[in-house]
């Protein structure tokens, strides 16, 4: 039910050439109300299937009223609970005993009153109203009439502006409707993960080795001992060398004697 009616006042807003509809929600007692208007088309959504405070015994909606609406030439319900027929739309204001009150006492706006059958609480309760003229449907004031099971006014009428809460955006007739484009999600980038770098062991450098050193004592060596190291097998041009200075020695001993 709720989007049928909702359908019908944008379809009716859409006819007029609204380029975008209003609302606003009051939340009273676990009730909430919801107006939407356009191009003077004014919707009230009562969800009321959950009540508590002073409505808890509350069992029927017996009347609405609405005033704060500004100047308006002429109001006709256009669709209502159980339907439009079974209610009837008047100037007074609403009060305990119904919609009996006088007119609204300031001369700058209007005020209307909604009364019928009563019908039972339940949520998506909706009334649609078409004005003429110029009405300020921004913040209109509220009042409800609830009922206990007899049939008895029970709890407060509310008597509290709807604020303004959001704009609707309303395309003309036979435009089509894009819907939102969403951005890819682009998932986040991990940079690669370098291995730490571990140097190279150094190497141990192998020195050449040295030939020992041979000491000799302070007092030479006996005649005819040689050092260990010069035992040791001479080298090839070391030999040559060493024949050379004997045959040099033999040579000069001979011219000696």
């Amino acid at each position: 039910m709720k989007t049928t009616f909702r359908k019908l006042i944008l379809a009716l807003a859409a006819s007029a050439g609204i380029g975008s509809a209003q609302a606003g929600v009051l939340s009273y007692q676990d009730v909430v109300f919801t107006t939407t208007w356009a191009n003077n088309i004014l919707t009230l959504e009562i969800d009321a299937a959950k009540h508590s405070g002073d409505w808890t015994k509350a069992t029927l909606l017996g009347a609405v009223g609405i005033k704060g609406i500004g100047q308006f030439d002429s109001v006709s319900l256009v669709s209502a609970p159980t339907g439009a027929g079974a209610w009837k739309l008047s100037s007074l204001e609403l009060n305990a005993h119904g919609c009996s009150g006088g007119g609204s006492k300031n001369s700058d706006t209007q005020a209307l009153c909604l009364s019928g059958g009563p019908i039972r609480l339940a949520d998506n309760m909706m009334f649609a109203f078409a004005f003429t003229g110029a009405p300020d449907l921004d913040e209109p004031h509220l009042k409800v009439n609830f009922l206990d099971s007899r049939g008895k006014k029970t709890g407060d009428l509310v008597s509290l502006a709807i604020p303004a809460s959001f704009p609707v955006v309303v395309p003309p007739p036979g435009t089509p409707v894009t819907p939102p484009v969403t951005p890819p999600t682009t998932p986040p980038v991990t940079p690669p993960v370098t291995p730490p770098v571990t140097p190279p062991e150094a190497q141990p450098v192998k020195l050449p080795e040295s030939p020992p050193l041979v000491l000799l004592p302070a007092g030479g060596l006996p005649a005819g001992e040689l050092p260990d190291a010069a035992n040791e097998v001479p080298e090839p041009q070391s030999a040559a060398l060493m024949f050379a200075g004997l045959v040099l020695m033999g040579f000069m001993l001979r011219k000696r004697g």
